[in-house]
């Protein structure tokens, strides 16, 4: 397995206590199951579905690009990814 820079923002950042850490894993979904319980609180009530998928309104990407939701744990990971966790924004 290798180590992935992975990026939270808002309320991740605020729940979790950082922004940024080094996780390792060999997938998407992996990473985020690590994240999950990797800071102050544990997350994975917000970030999971009951069925172990991630919640559609979090949008991720890796290195820019954007990644479907239900298919995380077919995409693998390598060396100087870079994967970005934002969850649901609401405003007006």
């Amino acid at each position: 397995m290798v180590k992935i820079t992975v990026m939270v923002y808002t309320t991740l950042r605020a729940r979790l206590g950082f922004s940024r850490t080094e996780l390792e894993g060999g997938t998407v979904h992996e990473l985020l199951l690590k994240l999950a319980v990797s800071g102050m609180t544990d997350i994975s009530k917000m970030l999971f579905e009951d069925d172990g998928a991630v919640r559609n309104h979090f949008v991720l990407t890796l290195n820019s690009e954007l990644l479907d939701n239900r298919k995380t744990k077919k995409v693998k990971v390598k060396a100087g990814d870079i994967l970005h966790v934002f969850p649901p924004v609401s405003g007006g």
